[in-house]
């Protein structure tokens, strides 16, 4: 793959993103797309939690995390994996623990079907994005990563919580209609 004359190869290896994780000079984007050139703002969305429905969340912007796992989420718990029409996935800080780690959830369903998913993290210099909450950076203009890893199922955080998807009970997190 090449970015402007430089070629940036597909790694693999969780343990690699969670060292540049811990240097602290690094954010990442999970995707179930593997792109070519630059990441281009899209608009982000979130739950609103009255209406249970999809609204835009701030300016077209790149959204990152500084934490690896929550990109390997991202891109392997992704928005192609349905059931009955619907996906249903969150993360957020372990509101139950001591407020340093974070909490992951989505259906059995959906988690059954990502064994066989596979995505992409791509890694970003974190001076190119602005930080816009705890688990979240942005960036409001085209940003070229420096390294993309390919990551599948093996690679998940192994602390996933099961929970119905909201409509089968009270509105939690995120729900992408098809």
């Amino acid at each position: 793959m090449s970015f402007e004359g430089q070629t940036i190869g597909i790694e693999r290896g969780k343990d690699t993103l969670i060292a540049l994780e811990k240097k602290g000079d690094f954010v990442f984007h999970g995707s179930l797309v593997l792109l070519s050139g630059e990441l281009e703002p899209r608009q982000a969305k979130t739950l609103d939690k009255h209406t249970g429905s999809m609204i835009n969340d701030g300016e077209l912007a790149v959204v990152a995390t500084p934490i690896a796992e929550v990109a390997i989420f991202r891109a392997v718990i992704n928005n192609s994996l349905r059931v009955g029409g619907s996906h249903w996935s969150s993360f957020g800080w372990d509101k139950d623990g001591d407020g340093t780690s974070v909490e992951y959830k989505t259906t059995k369903e959906i988690f059954d079907k990502s064994k066989e998913s596979k995505g992409y993290v791509y890694v970003f210099r974190k001076e190119d994005f602005h930080k816009y909450g705890t688990l979240e950076y942005r960036a409001f203009n085209k940003v070229k990563p420096v390294r993309i890893f390919e990551v599948d199922f093996d690679d998940l955080p192994k602390n996933i919580k099961f929970e119905p998807f909201p409509h089968e009970s009270e509105p939690s997190s995120t729900i992408i209609p098809s």
